[in-house]
């Protein structure tokens, strides 16, 4: 179980900072969906609908995730697990996994092409990660890197100390990535081509996402060195680069499923390096950087590609 530290007394009632970070989330997120529903004159009464669908989805389909993947806190798969919601185990990839969900069920509702809703989505569910992350810094254990051991790097406002140990505050650094993505995505959403904005975020946001789930030494579903939230967000970067590459042909596909396979490999290589080794960590963490800055690359050279033809 995941201990928050940060409480807050509200009319005699304790409350969780981390909580409120992530209400303050969904809040802000809900209401850039609205601004951009409104931009795009979208149906009167779909924010509420997705609001809903996406909150409820999401609570579900991440804590489905957590309950099929990972044993550790439960064992054999049961509905009291499931129901243990204050346990933790909620999983970002099946909290955005349900909010997408959410928007082909509203798109089929108010009978809108389902990639137009994807894309409005896109900035509006970076924006609450980067809220739902920075939340992260208010808690005993969540969002905290391996142990350091460059003194230059613990010193720095970027790592923490508990007294035995130093740590990268691994949430801020995710919580800044998402922000920047979400600026992004809310100026690209206007003027790309329709699923290109959502594509392009999963493109992203999947890269990026696996560098810093094998930073974190909090993650959950994680299997001797390998985290499946890993596994995950890289399935989210493999599906547009695959998708782009396939609307270029076929040598084009057959390079991109090699450079996933190869990438998967060298990814494997440097976590069990990392995990196992004695060698820093900060020179491994520059060719896992460089690894992943390949899909991101390639991707928007074939979705480019794609658009000319």
């Amino acid at each position: 179980m995941m201990q928050e530290s940060a409480t807050f007394s509200v009319f005699g009632l304790t409350g969780y900072a981390y909580g409120a970070f992530i209400a303050a989330g969904i809040v802000l997120a809900l209401r850039l969906f609205a601004a951009v529903a409104r931009e795009k004159q979208m149906p009167a009464g779909i924010t509420p609908l997705f609001a809903v669908l996406s909150i409820l989805l999401g609570v579900f389909i991440s804590r489905l995730l957590f309950c099929l993947l990972d044993f550790r806190f439960h064992g054999v798969f049961s509905l009291k697990a499931a129901l243990m919601f204050w346990g933790g185990g909620f999983s970002m990839t099946g909290a955005l996994l349900g909010a997408a969900v959410a928007a082909l069920i509203t798109a089929r509702a108010f009978r809108i092409y389902p990639l137009s809703l994807l894309d409005m989505i896109t900035p509006v569910l970076l924006l609450f990660i980067a809220a739902a992350r920075m939340g992260e810094g208010f808690t005993e254990l969540l969002g905290r890197s391996r142990p350091l051991t460059t003194s230059w790097l613990a010193s720095s406002f970027l790592a923490q100390s508990d007294g035995y140990d130093a740590y990268l505050r691994t949430y801020l650094l995710e919580g800044l990535t998402a922000a920047v993505l979400c600026v992004f995505m809310t100026v690209r959403v206007r003027n790309a081509r329709i699923g290109n904005t959502f594509l392009s975020g999963m493109l992203l946001l999947g890269c990026t996402q696996t560098f810093w789930e094998s930073l974190r030494f909090d993650s959950h579903m994680r299997y001797s060195f390998i985290s499946m939230q890993q596994i995950l967000f890289a399935c989210m970067f493999a599906c547009p680069l695959i998708y782009y590459a396939g609307k270029c042909g076929k040598k084009a596909l057959i390079t991109a499923i090699c450079v996933c396979v190869l990438l998967v490999g060298c990814i494997v290589g440097l976590e069990f390096m990392i995990d196992r080794s004695s060698i820093s960590n900060i020179i491994l963490y520059i060719p896992y950087a460089l690894l992943l800055a390949v899909p991101a690359v390639l991707g928007f050279y074939y979705q480019r590609r794609s658009e000319k033809a």
